[in-house]
This record gives C-alpha cells, sequence and structure tokens, in this order.
C-alpha cells in the first residue's frame, strides 16, 4: 500500500460524505484534491480508509502524495465547502502511521500501523526526545555521547530525525580520503583522495554498521579493501554493490541509512547519513571532499569531481 489517509466516524449516526473533499491544497486545486464520490457513506463508528492513486495500475484514489520528510496541511471540507478537520502532517513522523490516540480526538502522534482500526500508540516514539526501545538517541538526547566516543577528533555527533540512530555525518577525523558521492539505486559509493599524496587502503573497511564498539568480525557484509588498494592524490574510487572483489555486499537503503569508511586501525575516517529519497539521484559532497555539504538530488558524476543539481 502506498500513502493511505484514513477518516472514522465518531458520531452515532451515519455520515453521507457525498461531495465532501479531502486536499493537502488549502485552494483545493482540482489536480491535488480528491472528492469522495456520490452514495458514500461512514457508518458509525466506522473507519474509511482510501489510498493515493498509483498511474501505474490505475488504482487509488487521491491524487496527491504525502511527503514523508516534510511538513504538508491536510484538510477534510463537506459538500458546502465548510473545513471539517484539519492536520499538519510532519511527514518524518508519519513513515508508519502519525495518527490520534483516542480515534477522533486524541493527541497526534507516532502509532503502530492499525489502517481501519482503532489507533495504538507506537511502543517507542523517534521524535519526542526520550531515548526508548531500541533507540541509540532521540532529538538532543544522545545519550551522552559525543564524536569523539565513536573514534572521530571532533565535530558535531547528531541524531536522524526518523530512525532515532546516531548520525556522524559532521564529525571530523582529519582523513584526507573521504565519502564523496552515494546513490540507494544501484547502490554506488564513490571515495576522494583529497590529500596531495596517494593512500593506502589496504586494510581499510567500508561499512554500513558502525557504531559504538564497532567489531568488524560480528559485521558479515563490510568491505575490507585488499593489500595493495590505492588511491591516488586528487583521485577516485566508485564502489559497486556485490560479490567480487572490491565490491560491497550491503545495500543502501532508499528511505535512509548510513555508511562509514574506517581505517585499518578501526578508527573511522568518514561517515554520511542521508534520510528518506535523498540518495536516490545521487547524494554529493560540494565541494569535494572534506567539508563538503552533502546535497541531495546532484547530478550523478561517479569517478569525477561533484557536479551541483
Amino acid at each position: 500500500m502506498g500513502d493511505a489517509i484514513e477518516i472514522v466516524n465518531p458520531g452515532a449516526e451515519a455520515v453521507d460524505l457525498s461531495g465532501w473533499k479531502l486536499s493537502d491544497d488549502p485552494g483545493l486545486a482540482a489536480d491535488k484534491t480528491y472528492e469522495f464520490p456520490a452514495g458514500t457513506t461512514l457508518a458509525p463508528g466506522g473507519y474509511l480508509v482510501i489510498v493515493a492513486f498509483d498511474e501505474l495500475t490505475g488504482a487509488g484514489d487521491f491524487p496527491f502524495g504525502i511527503s514523508s520528510t516534510g511538513a504538508e496541511t491536510v484538510s477534510l471540507v463537506d459538500a458546502n465547502q465548510t473545513l471539517v478537520d484539519q492536520v499538519d502532517v510532519d511527514g518524518a513522523r508519519a513513515l508508519v502511521s502519525y495518527c490520534r490516540v483516542p480515534d477522533a480526538d486524541g493527541e497526534w502522534g507516532n502509532c503502530v500501523q492499525t489502517l481501519g482500526a482503532a489507533n495504538v500508540v507506537a511502543p517507542s516514539t523517534c521524535g519526542d526526545g526520550n531515548i526508548e526501545g531500541d533507540e541509540a538517541c532521540d532529538g538532543a538526547d544522545l545519550d551522552g555521547l559525543a564524536c569523539a566516543d565513536l573514534g572521530f577528533a571532533g565535530g558535531a555527533l547528531s541524531c536522524t530525525a526518523i530512525s532515532c540512530r546516531l548520525d556522524a555525518t559532521a564529525c571530523d577525523s582529519g582523513a584526507e580520503v573521504v565519502i564523496n558521492e552515494l546513490e540507494a539505486v544501484d547502490d554506488r559509493i564513490e571515495l576522494h583522495n583529497a590529500g596531495a599524496e596517494a593512500a593506502d587502503l589496504s586494510g581499510w573497511i567500508l561499512t554500513d554498521r558502525f557504531a559504538v564498539g564497532y567489531d568488524p568480525t560480528s559485521d558479515a557484509e563490510k568491505l575490507v579493501f585488499a593489500p595493495g588498494t590505492e588511491l591516488a592524490p586528487g583521485g577516485y574510487l566508485v564502489v559497486a554493490k556485490g560479490d567480487l572483489a572490491g565490491q560491497h555486499p550491503f545495500g543502501l537503503a532508499s528511505d535512509g541509512d548510513g555508511v562509514t569508511l574506517v581505517r585499518a586501525d578501526l578508527a573511522p575516517a568518514d561517515h554520511v547519513t542521508y534520510g528518506p529519497e535523498q540518495a536516490e539521484i545521487s547524494y554529493c559532497a560540494l565541494p569535494d571532499g572534506p567539508g563538503g555539504a552533502w546535497t541531495a538530488d546532484c547530478i550523478p558524476t561517479f569517478g569525477a569531481a561533484n557536479s551541483a543539481p
């Protein structure tokens, strides 16, 4: 199922929804608005689930999407164009389910997905500022950790807003060989040597499982660079996904992931975390090398200097 919206009738009588409209556009533009067909009714205590229209299959209902990263407002109006309900959706919190508990008039928050049935609060809520369950962090609460605890020289450690994982993208190791570009379709990862001398990468590791106390023996999907692997000064090395020599076996998730380059002595050289949809085309550092600002939707230039969107 794609994007979905649930309507509930908390009243004691059936409601005729004929001509009611649902939209993420305050102006109710036709191409951003769903109108309930004539004869649509919602029984007392009943739920109605509608889903986004899929152009490939021709199935679905409403003609707009719900952002998985940003904020937007969804409005429900009746047949007289009177506003019935409205919610400001936090896209990052709606990846699984964003709902009211109790139904109809409760506070909005993260939920277990129960479309078509009573809402249930999620056992742990990423984004509420409290570390719960398997969360490594939550908001400003980093569990007392800093970049140095991960082996970096300095910088600012943060927490991902969606998955509540530690994000060391802004941590600094002083390394001149860094992760420079990646994409989550073919799962290519580019390294760049910004230094003036060739870099020996023998025994270095590329992984998506780096954490405090990283143990490579328990990481079956890491790439360990073979002895004699060198990266020329100013050079680029593109690592493809696969099981062959010099390829990494782990995938890059389109809804967000993290990659770490680890030196042979297990000290981290570089790390980058990206969010949902940021790496579907190319996620790259601008300008190349250490200190570059990570940017979504770059023009793919794997093996060459990065190019802005």
